[in-house]
């Protein structure tokens, strides 16, 4: 509890001297959602029957949400920090103190990610307010919503921390990890809901872990998803956790192997 205490304050130092830049970002963040808005507004034009089961305001809330989701699950600040502290020599100070690195960075995020929210929730409450008309208001899912998106953060933090951890055995993981955002974002629903695809492509997809770090808890929120099936969606996104976990271990103690560092 100390440690989680000492990791807030230096957060909030750290955000409070770029508290300006993440307002800027997030406020710049939420032009391509008008964008979404128009865009929508006339691809149905004057009919508003559902288009792959989403109707207007569904189709809008969904990019709400996969923005702001997309925000408190953006691990790609993580994976170059991590990479970054291989490649300078800057992790042995974690292997040589008796703090094991990947809980001291699993709740530096924490902080990070808390300390984000508190920073966008007035002026994400005041372009909710400017929308609001636009927004399909669901709550008997927000229990299910926050436990999926939990175990989508704990999903994506995994995936990061085995990116990062690549950094051992590529020099340069920038280009690779565009690569992957490119192809998540694709593949988790971050362009189009997953559900406009072709049947057979969705199936497909059901089998990889991107759908279940994004797409599913707003699937959840969104309704629709019998009770049955967000059990099964859940119990997948843990067995995903599981085995990325083991794949995360098995990475980091070859990296360790194979790792030296020199200096301070």
């Amino acid at each position: 509890m100390r440690l989680q205490k000492a990791i807030f304050r230096l957060k909030i130092r750290e955000f409070t001297v770029y508290r300006s830049n993440v307002l800027m970002n997030f406020c710049f963040g939420c032009v391509p959602l008008f964008v979404y808005i128009l865009l929508w507004k006339a691809v149905y034009a004057n009919d508003f029957n559902k288009i792959g089961g989403y109707s207007y305001t569904q189709i809008i809330t969904y990019y709400v949400l996969v923005f702001l989701c997309s925000k408190i699950l953006n691990m790609r600040e993580n994976t170059i920090e991590i990479a970054d502290m291989i490649q300078d020599g800057s992790i042995h100070n974690f292997m040589l103190k008796p703090i094991d690195f990947m809980y001291f960075n699993f709740r530096m995020l924490i902080g990070e990610k808390v300390i984000y929210l508190l920073n966008i929730c007035i002026p994400f409450l005041l372009f909710i307010t400017v929308i609001h008309k636009f927004i399909y208001w669901k709550s008997h899912n927000i229990v299910y919503f926050l436990v999926s998106l939990c175990l989508a953060f704990l999903l994506k933090y995994i995936i990061g921390c085995i990116l990062g951890f690549l950094a051992t055995w590529i020099e340069e993981i920038s280009g690779m990890l565009d690569l992957w955002g490119n192809i998540e974002n694709f593949l988790s629903g971050g362009l189009i809901p997953l559900s406009l695809f072709p049947e057979g492509i969705d199936q497909v997809i059901s089998y990889m872990p991107f759908k279940y770090t994004l797409f599913v808890p707003v699937d959840i929120y969104m309704g629709n998803l019998e009770r049955h099936e967000i059990f099964l969606a859940i119990g997948i996104q843990l067995i995903w956790c599981i085995s990325l976990s083991i794949v995360l271990i098995v990475t980091r103690v070859k990296a360790y192997r194979m790792y030296s560092g020199y200096g301070s």
